[in-house]
């Protein structure tokens, strides 16, 4: 078995089994998405990752905010497993989760580690989450 697979199920494991699958309605930017969860929509906030804003309501559009805004876009329409953190909600009641999709090769890959990987953030630790530690293995 693929080494993300088994770790992606060691996350799952972590945070409880907590998840659910949800359908992608829209993408705020690259960090953020709407989705559909029995049927109420919610704003997901993804773990570990910072893109450029694009969206911010006081600060300009920053460089490499729209390409990581068109790679997230691309999971718009998808259905998608979203596991939780145990810090969600955050300060601005967004839930904070790790987005698991299935790639074009069948393999089930973290979006959140897929940003990093792409270049479109760094690994973002300012404020703690529960796969820090698997992250910092995963884009190493």
């Amino acid at each position: 078995m693929n080494r993300l697979i088994i770790t992606a199920v060691l996350l799952i494991a972590a945070t409880a089994f907590s998840f659910e699958a949800a359908t992608v309605t829209r993408v705020v930017d690259g960090d953020t998405i709407k989705v559909e969860i029995n049927g109420k929509e919610e704003t997901i906030r993804l773990c570990g990752v910072d893109t450029p804003e694009s969206v911010h309501p006081s600060k300009p559009v920053e460089d490499g905010a729209l390409e990581a805004s068109e790679f997230t876009k691309q999971l718009t329409g998808k259905r998608i497993i979203i596991t939780y953190d145990s810090n969600s909600p955050d300060f601005f009641k967004r839930i904070l989760g790790y987005i698991w999709i299935e790639a074009d090769n069948g393999e089930i890959i973290c979006w959140n580690i897929e940003l990093i990987r792409q270049g479109h953030s760094e690994l973002y630790t300012k404020y703690k989450f529960d796969g820090i530690e698997w992250f910092r293995g995963a884009v190493e």
